[in-house]
């Protein structure tokens, strides 16, 4: 794999709005677990976009989430509840992806999926972004 540029705010919110009809797919398949995880993705995406808009970068999921915070969430940009759907998101995504005795229920993965759509369109909103159908 070659190393490419960061990517801008517009690939970062391309993807996270790709990631989001990924997992709504997957919920209508039935696959709650791997809507979790995507649903989760498409929040991260959003996330790296709200950084890429500052000119930051990070190197962990954990990185994320505070660089999010304190640029953002701590300045009253974002509510302080996307802390928490950023947070329990993670870990939902951790043991959807990594614990097979895991099962989530469709209304768990629909969850994931709204509160995911929610940062997204908020992140569009505070970036200025024309709105989407997501």
């Amino acid at each position: 794999m070659t190393e490419q540029p960061l990517a801008s705010a517009d690939l970062e919110l391309d993807k996270a709005l790709r990631l989001l009809a990924v997992a709504e797919h997957l919920l209508s398949a039935g696959y709650n677990e791997d809507a979790i995880s995507r649903a989760y993705y498409a929040a991260f995406h959003a996330a790296c976009a709200l950084l890429a808009s500052i000119g930051r970068t990070v190197r962990t999921h954990e990185g994320l989430r505070a660089a999010v915070g304190e640029h953002f969430i701590r300045t009253g940009k974002l509510p302080a509840r996307f802390s928490r759907y950023l947070t329990r998101a993670a870990a939902d995504r951790n043991d959807a992806d990594y614990n097979c005795a895991s099962t989530y229920s469709a209304e768990d993965a629909a969850e994931s999926i709204s509160n995911a759509k929610e940062i997204v369109t908020s992140v569009m909103a505070l970036l200025q972004k024309p709105p989407t159908s997501c």
